[in-house]
């Protein structure tokens, strides 16, 4: 009876050996996964990416261009261009110091960036996703002065003037539109032509590097059609008037902000180079984007470094 009981005891004995001997070898094995999560590494991402975090790191089509110093033309001649208006005369040669433009209109995914990294209100347009990835490169609407200029900001450029825009649309020699002369084609610009224009549930935008035909001199895409676009100067239909022929940066102060360059929904006179239009800087229309500039070699932007790299650390993490 006695030995039964010490079998028994030692049966059990071995029994807590047994047991003890597993526990400690998925112990061993546990701090790892553990301490991933007390570390400064990054643990791996389980779940799927979010839609806004994921289209932000597409590949999307950029680069500047530079557009050398020198004089154009600037402003309409009624004998030459029979739409010119009061508010582009007279024409005028004006001088201008070297800077950069960006070669395309600001896209979606660009934009969505800013929005990631300033927490920026979301254009309309743009929904929970916040829009699909076949609009990805469309140039971004609904986007008011204050806000395309905040952009250029924080992306280190600024807004171009009024005159650097027209520059860079039409080279030196006054040309009607960025291709020459003649009339807009569908292979040169997404315009409204006679009889076309078009009601919208989405607009019908072009992808910011489409219409290679239709570039200008220095080979900046979609400078008429598609969207018109913000620069920096306040309007002032008499501006031209006032002899302003050296780097014109526009009137000091006014009610209206000029946009260049006609859109998808106007007539093809709406998208000559020389064409001018003003609207309250707090505008935001379905028509209208933007792109940026820079002065000479180095730009003048006003958004910090630190800016850009908070909006780099929130959408880095997606491409490890």
């Amino acid at each position: 009876m006695q030995s039964e009981r010490l079998w028994s005891r030692r049966v059990g004995l071995m029994r807590l050996i047994a047991v003890l001997i597993v526990c400690s070898l998925v112990w061993l094995d546990a701090p790892s996964a553990w301490a991933d999560h007390e570390s400064s590494k990054q643990p791996p991402l389980w779940t799927t990416l979010d839609e806004a975090e994921r289209l932000a790191t597409m590949e999307v089509p950029g680069g500047m261009v530079v557009i050398p110093d020198g004089v154009f033309v600037m402003g309409s001649d009624p004998r030459k261009d029979r739409a010119a208006g009061p508010q582009e005369q007279p024409q005028h040669q004006v001088y201008l110091d070297t800077f950069k433009i960006d070669r395309f209109e600001v896209s979606n995914v660009e934009y969505l960036r800013f929005v990631l990294g300033t927490g920026a209100d979301w254009p309309k347009f743009w929904r929970e996703n916040p829009f699909p990835e076949k609009a990805a490169l469309h140039p971004v609407i609904n986007v008011s002065w204050y806000d395309a200029d905040a952009f250029c900001r924080w992306a280190g450029k600024r807004l171009p003037t009024e005159a650097e825009w027209e520059k860079a649309a039409r080279g030196v020699d006054g040309r009607i539109f960025p291709w020459g002369n003649e009339p807009a084609g569908w292979i040169k610009s997404n315009i409204a032509h006679p009889g076309s224009k078009r009601g919208f549930k989405y607009p019908p935008l072009a992808n910011i590097n489409r219409y290679d035909k239709g570039a200008s001199p220095y080979g900046v895409y979609q400078m008429a059609g598609n969207v018109s676009e913000w620069v920096s100067d306040w309007f002032d239909p008499e501006y031209y008037r006032h002899g302003h022929d050296k780097n014109p940066q526009g009137p000091p102060t006014g009610e209206l902000k000029v946009f260049r360059g006609g859109s998808w929904n106007e007539d093809p006179e709406v998208a000559r180079s020389a064409g001018r239009n003003g609207g309250l800087p707090g505008r935001e229309s379905y028509l209208t984007g933007f792109r940026c500039a820079k002065s000479g070699d180095d730009g003048i932007g006003g958004a910090s470094t630190v800016d850009q790299d908070h909006a780099a650390q929130k959408v880095m993490r997606l491409s490890e």
